[in-house]
């Protein structure tokens, strides 16, 4: 009988540990978790930067000769207006530089007029077989070296003068006198900078974007620059082709008018840019991607219980990722409290809406 009721005993464990209706989470404490139906949608929103104000465009007057510096005629901070005096150089020996090339090209003319007369000559006796041909060639190099030089005096001339109309250094733009680099009796060197120039008619403002910000950042993308004079509507003019060797961050130039002159280099703003829209896309939050043995994963609510999924995502926004692959609109995504699950978590689930 004892061997009976054994036999029986064990029989009966054998079945009860075969049983395929186990449930192997029995006794599990429920997750607290917030779900969220994952929906196509189109998002848009703004990047909020800080930037500085700069000159548009930034001129170095300079002239193509040396001179003497008589008298500066704007200083540091002055607006000056397109062809308003800046400096008075002293260009006497331009002047005796001229007359030397006058008197040159003077006998120059000579000499082509004398080449001239000697090759027409010669040209008729060439021509009547009566002179070497030698001696018509050399006439021939003559009178076009005598041509020649005569038009290299010439050029000359007009770049003397030319450069003796730049007595006066004038504002070749309305502007600000950003930097002066002469002082009066300073003799200066052909092509030195003299004065910097900043145009105030038209401004730009530059602000860094991470590399998260910047796939959906676009030249044409409008933007609000706000100022301490108020707000200004403008584009995104341009975006750097690479980073900031320090910061890791792209340059974005927006253009500014600015008719008044109000607005000065070095002043701070507030700049908003519209980012380019993500159209109907699943959108999830950060807060629901997780990692798993070195990948990105989530997790969906199915039947009360937590279901791993592996996903591929991009950066949308700040704190918004868009889903490559990995989820289907519908998917009830545990948007809270992901990170406190694992495969098959018994869940106490609240909604907490759209991701």
């Amino acid at each position: 009988m004892n061997y009976r009721w054994m036999l029986l005993v064990g029989f009966a464990l054998v079945g009860c540990s075969a049983d395929p209706s186990e449930d192997l989470y029995q006794g599990q404490e429920a997750i607290p978790v917030e779900v969220a139906t994952v929906t196509p949608r189109t998002l848009q929103t703004d990047v909020r930067l800080y930037g500085v104000l700069e000159s548009a465009e930034e001129v170095v007057v300079n002239v193509e000769f040396a001179a003497p510096v008589v008298k500066v005629l704007a200083e540091e901070g002055h607006h000056v207006a397109k062809g308003q005096p800046l400096l008075e150089l002293d260009t006497s020996k331009l002047l005796l530089i001229l007359d030397e090339t006058k008197h040159l090209l003077e006998q120059a003319q000579v000499q082509l007029d004398n080449a001239r007369l000697n090759l027409s000559r010669l040209e008729a006796l060439a021509n009547a077989n009566t002179i070497a041909v030698q001696r018509y060639d050399d006439a021939r190099f003559a009178h076009e070296s005598a041509a020649a030089r005569v038009r290299e005096l010439s050029s000359r001339i007009k770049l003397i003068e030319r450069d003796l109309d730049q007595q006066v250094v004038k504002s070749p733009l309305d502007a600000i006198v950003g930097v002066r680099h002469v002082e009066a009796g300073q003799s200066i060197m052909a092509y030195q900078p003299l004065m910097t120039l900043q145009a105030v008619q038209t401004m730009k403002v530059s602000v860094f974007a991470s590399e998260r910000q910047l796939p959906y950042l676009h030249v044409g993308n409008p933007g609000e620059v706000m100022t301490v004079f108020g707000q200004v509507d403008s584009v995104i003019h341009s975006v750097s082709a690479g980073s900031d060797s320090r910061t890791g961050n792209y340059e974005i130039k927006l253009l500014l008018d600015n008719p008044d002159s109000r607005l000065k280099p070095g002043m701070t703003a507030r700049v908003s840019l519209r980012r380019t829209p993500i159209l109907d896309q699943l959108l999830i939050p950060d807060s629901a991607l997780v990692a798993w043995n070195g990948r990105h994963v989530v997790y969906v609510a199915r039947d009360q219980r937590a279901e791993r999924q592996l996903v591929g995502v991009a950066v949308a926004a700040d704190d918004l990722l868009v889903v490559e692959h990995g989820l289907q609109a519908g998917d009830q995504l545990i948007v809270e409290g992901a990170r406190h699950v694992t495969q098959g978590s018994l869940l106490l689930i609240s909604d907490s809406g759209v991701p």
